[in-house]
């Protein structure tokens, strides 16, 4: 949530924008570019400087989506403000005169649709700006890029988000050549993709970038958000964690809530402390986390109401419930539930972790019942996230797809839990009664409860599996749902895919002679071969028994020949066993025209590979209609 709260769709306005901002009436340019190397502060001092202008305190068009954008620096402190906009009427004008201008403009109002959660308007405004930009303006293409992929990954498909991201990475400027940022400024990129790695286990790469982002905010002016530089030191924080260098990341939470106290931004500090009382909660520090929650606890009741104090209070009723401080643990339930009850973003998780430790303390207070009605109900806000989750329909990384699968068997974990206490209740009531024959019953219900767990558990991992179990890699399902995602997005903005039908050679005659032992040892050679070889962006996976699909999105197929021509290099050289070694495969490639159906294009590689085979196989071939 703190991710999502931390992200915006940010704008970069660089003080070289395009010529074409300026080529109608520079006069204008001229005084945007004075008032931003003023590097106003506030909303009084941007104010001053527009009413001292002779220029931008005309009552034109061209006046307007100027101080729009200037105001778009100041307007803009959390990253639930909506920018202000310049007139309708007054945009009207400015397409037609000056189009770059006015496109510019548009990613703020992409923005405001976004914040609103009207996704596909906010999609397909940001869509117009790409496809105006991309033939016009190299700085504003990028700028709406950006903000595409910043709207992927608010929207939770971090995947999309990287994709969307990497597509102009390698061309942007790197940070210390950008000339001004101002809040509205583009969340550099450096920055998002370190954090999307951050939350794929990307780790090593996404603190290479959130570092260098680090280094780079700390010297901003005022005017530069200090959200980017606290992203960047949280990034970098979870990297850490992620790689297991507990003590570094504590050291990295430090400096992160040092920072927010120094800038008196509570909410932040509050995010801080909270991670520091889980940090002490995993690491067996019990007695730490309470004297912190006892340190801290009448500073962050004397702040508004917000989903990080709400986390705050969880973690503070949990400390007073197991300290059995239980008259202040009830009093502190009443206003944590007030609380929950007032409408906020996705407040599920808070009711879930509320309704387990409430569990605790009724069935420390004797209340069975209760306890048990609050577990339960502390489930179904589980089983909800749960529900939010499949609902998905973009297919994210193994990395996602393993959280996904942890947070299923935590599910079943509260299911457990649940059973458990329900039968202690039973067992002890009914203890009065007649102990030997209930024990037996008891016993009977434990089994036939851990039959039940035991058949749900299997039937949540076959949902799971979307990975063939033998290489490890894609199955065809999930090969095949990725494929068309890309195809979609290939489809989306006109770029380069190619796609790539392999067959490994002889490998009957390997089952044949070796045994299919061998055969399978060979299968995943050749795929763990492949996926230290491709890019992360890259999608493979078995297609069926020795066959394989590797999709290369922004490739041309000369360029994918080149790809898996080196790849079938280098595995003529891997030895699979102390008998087989020297292997080859057969490839056959062809190119994504629009409107073609993957089945189709599936159907153009499978040609493709037929000559591959028809000429000696060892080789790739590119689909061509002359074959």
């Amino acid at each position: 949530m703190k991710y999502k709260k931390c992200i915006s769709v940010l704008v970069l306005f660089l003080l070289g924008i395009n010529n074409t901002f300026a080529s109608d009436d520079d006069r204008y340019f001229q005084a945007y570019s004075q008032i931003i190397g003023s590097k106003p502060d506030s909303e009084e001092e941007l104010t001053a400087l527009v009413s001292d202008s002779d220029v931008l305190s005309e009552q034109s068009s061209l006046a307007s989506v100027y101080i729009a954008l200037l105001q778009s620096m100041l307007d803009h402190p959390t990253g639930f403000e909506e920018y202000k906009l310049a007139p309708k009427d007054h945009l009207k004008d400015i397409k037609r005169s000056h189009p770059a201008l006015y496109f510019r403009h548009n990613i703020l109002s992409a923005y405001n649709l976004a914040i609103q959660e009207k996704w596909r308007l906010a999609h397909s405004t940001i869509d117009e700006v790409i496809a105006f930009a991309n033939d016009n303006d190299p700085e504003l293409y990028f700028d709406a890029i950006a903000t595409k992929s910043i709207f992927l990954a608010r929207m939770g498909l971090i995947r999309a988000s990287l994709n969307s991201g990497a597509k102009v990475l390698g061309e942007l400027p790197s940070l210390t050549e950008k000339r001004f940022f101002g809040d509205g400024a583009i969340e550099n990129m450096e920055l998002e993709i370190g954090l999307n790695m951050s939350y794929l286990g990307e780790n090593k790469r996404a603190l290479e970038l959130c570092s260098r982002a680090e280094t780079f905010f700390y010297t901003r002016p005022l005017s530069s958000p200090h959200r980017y530089y606290q992203i960047a030191l949280d990034c970098q924080r979870r990297s850490l964690e992620n790689l297991g260098q507990i003590d570094e990341a504590f050291d990295m939470l430090e400096k992160y809530t040092e920072y927010a106290t120094s800038i008196e931004d509570w909410n932040t500090y509050t995010y801080g402390l909270v991670l520091k009382i889980e940090y002490f909660y995993a690491l067996g520090k019990v007695k730490e986390a309470h004297e912190l929650i006892e340190k801290t606890e009448s500073f962050i009741s004397l702040l508004p109401t917000s989903y990080d104090t709400n986390t705050y209070q969880i973690s503070r009723f949990k400390a007073l419930v197991e300290q059995s401080e239980f008259e202040r643990a009830n009093a502190l339930s009443a206003l944590i539930i007030d609380n929950l009850s007032d409408e906020y973003s996705s407040p599920d998780l808070h009711w879930a972790q509320f309704k387990s430790i409430q569990s605790s303390l009724f069935e420390q207070l004797g209340n069975k019942e209760a306890a048990i009605s609050a577990l339960r109900d502390s489930k179904n806000f589980y089983q909800s996230l749960y529900y939010q989750t499949d609902d998905r329909k973009e297919l994210f990384s193994d990395y996602y797809e393993s959280a996904l699968a942890e947070r299923k068997l935590q599910l079943l974990k509260q299911q457990h839990e649940l059973s458990q206490l329900e039968l202690a209740n039973s067992n002890r009531m009914n203890l009065i009664l007649t102990a030997g024959a209930l024990t037996l019953l008891g016993l009977l219900a434990l089994i036939s409860y851990l039959y039940a767990v035991q058949r749900r558990l299997k039937r949540e991992q076959e949902t799971l599996a979307t990975v063939d179990t033998l290489t490890g890699v894609r199955n065809r399902r999930s090969l095949l749902g990725a494929v068309q995602l890309e195809l979609n997005e290939a489809k989306s903005y006109k770029n380069d895919l190619s796609l790539v039908l392999i067959d490994l050679d002889n490998f009957k005659e390997i089952n044949d002679n070796y045994g299919h032992e061998c055969g399978d040892d060979l299968l995943k050679a050749f795929c763990e071969h492949v996926s230290k070889s491709i890019r992360k962006t890259d999608t493979f996976g078995r297609y069926g028994g020795e066959e394989f699909i590797l999709c290369l999105p922004n490739t041309s197929a000369a360029e994918a020949k080149e790809v898996v021509s080196s790849i079938l290099d280098s595995y003529r050289k891997v030895r699979i066993t102390p008998n087989i070694s020297a292997q080859t495969f057969s490839a056959g490639i062809a190119q994504y025209q629009t409107g073609i159906e993957t089945s189709n294009l599936i159907k153009q590689c499978d040609e493709a590979l037929y000559v591959a085979k028809r000429f000696g196989r060892n080789r790739v071939c590119i689909f061509s209609q002359d074959d």
